[in-house]
Parts: C-alpha cells; structure tokens; sequence
C-alpha cells in the first residue's frame, strides 16, 4: 500500500507539471519588428500577396478550445487536490467521525467526515495529517500506514484521497474540537452507514479494512 501511495502522489505531481507546461508552450512570443520597405500593393490597399491568393478557411478542428462542430469545449482539469484522512481507532476498535458545520455548502452541511483535510506543498505524506488530527481534535494519534485510496470530482477539480490507519489510546478519549466542526463521536464499524458521510468514498475505504 505504501508503494501505491508514492506512485499516486507521484501521478498527481506529473499531471501538475504537465498542465503548467502545456500553458507555456501555449504562448507563443510575438515575431520581432521587420524593417524594409513595404510590400507592394494591389487593388484597394491590398497587398500583392493578399489580392492573389483567397481568404483561408477555417479549420474547426484546429482551433484552441473549439470541437470538430465549432462549439467550445471545456477545458479539463489534469492535477489532482491530494487530501488525506485517517482512520482513527481506539482500544475498542471505535472510530471517530466528524460533522462539518451547518453553515458549509447546502450539499455537505450537517454531514460526516474523517479527521483531515488537504496536503499542503511543504507537507510530508503522513506528517501533514497528524498535523491536521492535531488542530482538529488535539488528540496525540499514531499512524499505522495508508490503508486506501479514493478519487471523485468536486464542483471543479478533481481529488485523491489517501486514507490511513491511525489509533489513539484508551477508549473513547476526550478531544478539543475545532471550530472547523461541529460534533465529534466515537462510533462502531457497525454504526457507520447509520451516518450520511460528505463523502461516500470514505464509507467505502473503511468497509474494505473491516473485512
């Protein structure tokens, strides 16, 4: 699984690099000045050139952001948004959950979600979501190791999530929870379809390492 992590983390990078250099090849410079005398002209202003040959015309399907009809064609979106989560125990196998806020989007208020939250460039796969476990529920977690991946779309980019075993000792300890959300419980593997997840994908990634 670990293997897996590095080779997806390694694609998003490469898809990254790839979109930023098809934009500057892109941009082509603009051709220098060129002195000389003008070139000869036809009838009503026309260069000799322009008044022999016709106007040329328009290839569809060479046109930046055009389709073989004509119509504009979006534009797609080729890097990944990394996010990691953890799956965090306690001495009893319990799980902890989180529910995002009343005040997010009409799509995802009041849901559920796992400890996490996105990779930041300076952040090391692992270090960055104990970071993230830590400003959100204080708790002093150790990780175990990536357990699963995950991707979908999210209104105009497309994520990776990266899951990985996490525990914390005792059972059912008290954490501080952070104003990023509302409730915070401990609940069994038997329990977690009781609860509409932000994220479908995640039940799924939890489901496989119960079995």
């Amino acid at each position: 699984m670990a293997v897996l992590v590095r080779a997806l983390l390694k694609e998003a990078i490469h898809r990254s690099v790839h979109t930023m250099n098809s934009h500057y090849r892109r941009r082509k410079p603009r051709p220098a000045h060129k002195s000389g005398p003008k070139p000869a002209e036809g009838k009503a202003g026309a260069t000799a050139s322009e008044a022999k040959s016709p106007p040329a015309k328009r290839n569809n399907r060479t046109q930046r952001g055009r389709g073989r009809s004509g119509a504009p064609v979006a534009k797609s979106r080729w890097f990944y948004d990394v996010r990691q989560y953890a799956i965090l125990t306690d001495a009893d196998n319990n799980i902890l959950i989180l529910q995002l806020p009343k005040e997010y989007d009409a799509a995802a208020a009041n849901t559920w979600t796992l400890p996490g939250g996105k990779l930041e460039p300076s952040d090391e796969p692992g270090e960055g979501l104990l970071r993230e476990i830590t400003e959100e529920t204080g708790l002093p977690a150790t990780l175990l190791g990536p357990c699963g991946v995950a991707r979908w779309t999210n209104r105009n980019s497309k994520k990776l999530g990266i899951f990985y075993r996490a525990s914390i000792a005792g059972s059912k300890p008290a954490l501080k929870l952070s104003n990023e959300h509302q409730r915070a419980i401990w609940v069994s593997l038997s329990e977690i379809t009781d609860f509409p997840f932000h994220r479908p994908e995640m039940v799924e990634v939890i489901k496989k390492i119960s079995t």
